[in-house]
């Protein structure tokens, strides 16, 4: 099923491509080794969606985003998670963010892309804490984007964690330059609730796993990432 989420990633992508004002543009897809139908899904995409499939030995997602910046060109990195998926109009949104509106790194709104009330209470309680004015509130890498310069700046990812890699970029941004910075709810992306939903008492322990990471760079190691829906 994480193969095939792939695909909507790819179309959400490129439906937004022809709007673009710049005719330059990459999807790269980085697959850290994985051992579903992803890289063939992926090599049926290359030549009609021009996607480049990199190959990353290193398991961790931060490691994924940081080879995917390494073999890339443009100046406006967007950064997408597997179990993601965006609306057409993502990719425009973000080019006039950052060449119009001069912002220089961002996120947006998350909901579940499974149903229910848990997911949705999830989420909701997630969307109102990243509106805290905290440097460490503007996370969380299933969906973000920041300019070249500021990756150069402030990055890579932290390649030792899994939870809060992001934060050397986005939390670095926000407490330095926060007129640079935008958590656009306008634009709502679509995200896996999974590893909530398929453990017992799912949303309570990933609660306290997010509270120990914030209190704790120890907490910050270890995160569910063998959790999956079957089809």
């Amino acid at each position: 099923e994480a193969a095939l989420k792939s695909v909507g990633i790819f179309c959400g992508v490129t439906e937004s491509l022809p709007s673009l004002k710049s005719t330059s543009a990459e999807i790269i897809v980085v697959d850290n080794l994985s051992t579903d139908r992803t890289c063939e899904i992926v090599r049926n995409y290359t030549d009609k969606y021009q996607v480049h499939l990199e190959i990353c030995e290193r398991l961790k997602a931060p490691c994924a985003r940081n080879h995917g910046v390494k073999v890339s060109s443009g100046q406006v990195l967007i950064f997408i998670d597997a179990d993601t998926v965006i609306p057409p109009e993502s990719v425009t949104r973000i080019m006039h963010l950052c060449e119009d509106k001069k912002y220089r790194a961002g996120i947006t709104r998350l909901v579940s892309l499974e149903p229910g009330l848990r997911a949705w209470l999830w989420w909701t309680f997630w969307d109102y804490v990243r509106c805290l004015p905290l440097p460490r509130a503007k996370a969380m890498p299933a969906f973000m984007f920041c300019t070249r310069d500021v990756f150069d700046q402030f990055g890579p990812f932290d390649e030792e964690v899994q939870i809060g890699e992001e934060w050397p970029i986005l939390a670095s941004i926000y407490r330095q330059q926060p007129h640079h910075f935008i958590y656009d709810r306008k634009l709502a992306v679509q995200t896996s609730s999974r590893r909530m939903d398929l453990q017992r008492f799912g949303y309570l322990r990933l609660f306290s796993k997010y509270l120990w990471a914030i209190l704790h760079r120890s907490g910050r190691i270890d995160y569910p990432s063998h959790l999956r829906h079957t089809t």
